[in-house]
């Protein structure tokens, strides 16, 4: 968690698909990425961060991560610059078990003095035998041409999966939910990123130009709705203007985002519910 996938994923579209936050476990779910050039198709499986579940929705999460392994042809690993501890051993054990070719990626080098990354890069290598190691910059964009270039080398060669100006196979209702709840991770207190989800109820053109968006924002706790709406509904508001920039860069349109804060006690326990925010990323 918190490593820089979505990030990553942005970079190499050129789209905000998938919710960046300084604040864990930010992704719920796999978001696809669809990079198409004159060489090829690349498709990105941005997955949540592996973690210990504790509940139905941490456990989705992890079932997530374990299908885009199956699902992928190789495995981008990405980690902070810090020495591998106990977890990354885990996860490193886990990966074997694919038998596909794992690039290392260090990310946040540019935060990064070289003698302290040095040792990291030293330690991972003793490690495990990578197809590629890499220091990069997610967010500045270090050594990504390099990567990409590797990766368009190693894939098998096919038809395209996907049509050549796709950039998701995520429903538009998906990828506005994911906006809206970005933007509630990053102006919120450090309790409340785990505890919301949005739905979205209504998405609708109104004209080539306009389109209507209705959506609801759920909290476990009524302590919780009062830190999103925040005093006077200001905080809320502030959510709902940052939102509608990305959205209406995303859709190329103007949009009316109408957003509503609801209490549901233990939603990420509820299977049903669950299931129901799961279809928004249905069709297209």
């Amino acid at each position: 968690p918190n490593v820089g996938k979505s990030t990553l994923l942005n970079h190499f579209i050129g789209e905000k698909l998938a919710a960046v936050a300084s604040k864990p476990q930010t992704t719920r779910q796999v978001i696809r990425g669809i990079l198409t050039e004159p060489r090829g198709q690349i498709v990105f499986l941005d997955t949540p961060g592996v973690h210990i579940p504790k509940d139905a929705l941490g456990a989705r999460m992890l079932s997530a991560v374990q299908s885009a392994y199956q699902e992928a042809d190789l495995i981008f690993w990405i980690v902070s610059p810090a020495p591998p501890g106990g977890e990354e051993k885990k996860i490193l054990e886990d990966l074997k078990k694919f038998s596909k070719p794992i690039f290392l990626l260090v990310n946040k080098v540019d935060r990064t003095p070289k003698p302290t990354l040095l040792p990291v890069l030293d330690a991972y290598h003793k490690l495990y035998s990578f197809r590629s190691l890499y220091p990069i910059s997610a967010l500045r964009g270090d050594n990504l041409k390099e990567l990409l270039d590797e990766t368009f080398t190693l894939l098998p060669e096919g038809e395209h999966l996907f049509p050549d100006d796709l950039v998701s196979d995520q429903s538009e209702r998906l990828i506005v939910s994911e906006m809206i709840r970005e933007k509630v991770v990053q102006l919120t207190a450090e309790e409340m990123p785990y505890a919301t989800a949005v739905e979205i109820n209504e998405f609708k053109e109104r004209s080539e130009e306009l389109v209507f968006i209705d959506a609801v924002i759920y909290v476990e706790r009524a302590s919780q709705k009062k830190i999103v709406i925040g005093k006077n509904g200001a905080l809320v508001k502030e959510i709902g203007s940052a939102a509608r920039a990305d959205i209406e860069h995303f859709l190329g349109k103007k949009v009316f985002l109408n957003i509503w804060v609801k209490e549901r006690e233990n939603w990420k326990k509820d299977e049903q519910f669950l299931n129901r925010l799961e279809r928004q990323g249905e069709g297209m």
